[in-house]
């Protein structure tokens, strides 16, 4: 039994053995500058400088963009006057515009008034005159050879306006057709 326990007291010193072994190799990996604990430790530090840097650099900015928010809100405090005048001014242009132009709309009405009712007056005598001159009778001539009635003009009245302005009046007047060219104005 002795000799149980002596090979099972070595069994137990080997297993110690390649225990230890293994943990001092584990040990020497993490104090190695390549693949350690120092290694890892290394790049938090770093990362932690990098990051202060950055939230330095963050900070300086937003500063920065503080200070010109504030300089253009500064800016558009002091336009918002001289927005609201010239806001007012457009106004008073606009209402003094639709009066000028009320204004310019009444003269015209009363400086043409009379141009319009004299041409109203000279139509209707020139449709009195196309009335007077086609309730005339029209004359037949009788020719003496031939036992014929020709009729010597029409008995009819036109007037036509063309494209470009021109009036074009045919009436009968003292039994003789007659035509009259003009431009409208």
């Amino acid at each position: 039994m002795a000799l149980i326990l002596d090979f099972l007291l070595l069994a137990a010193s080997g297993a110690a053995c390649f225990y230890c072994w293994v943990l001092n190799t584990r040990i020497k990996a993490l104090t190695s500058t390549k693949d350690g604990i120092n290694t890892g430790i290394a790049a938090l530090s770093q990362s932690a400088d990098d990051m202060q840097a950055v939230m330095a650099n963050t900070k300086d900015q937003a500063t920065a963009d503080s200070v010109k928010l504030e300089a253009l809100l500064e800016d558009a405090n002091k336009k918002i006057p001289e927005l609201q005048m010239l806001a007012s001014q457009i106004q008073e242009i606009s209402e003094r515009a639709v009066e000028e132009t009320e204004t310019a709309t009444k003269h015209l009405i009363e400086t043409l008034s009379p141009h319009i009712e004299s041409a109203r007056t000279a139509a209707h005598a020139l449709l009195g005159s196309l009335e007077q001159a086609s309730a005339t009778p029209a004359v037949e001539e009788t020719e003496t050879t031939t036992d014929a009635v020709e009729t010597a003009t029409p008995d009819t009245n036109s007037a036509e306006v063309s494209d470009d302005g021109v009036v074009e009046l045919t009436f009968v007047a003292d039994d003789e057709p007659q035509a009259v060219q003009g431009e409208v104005a």
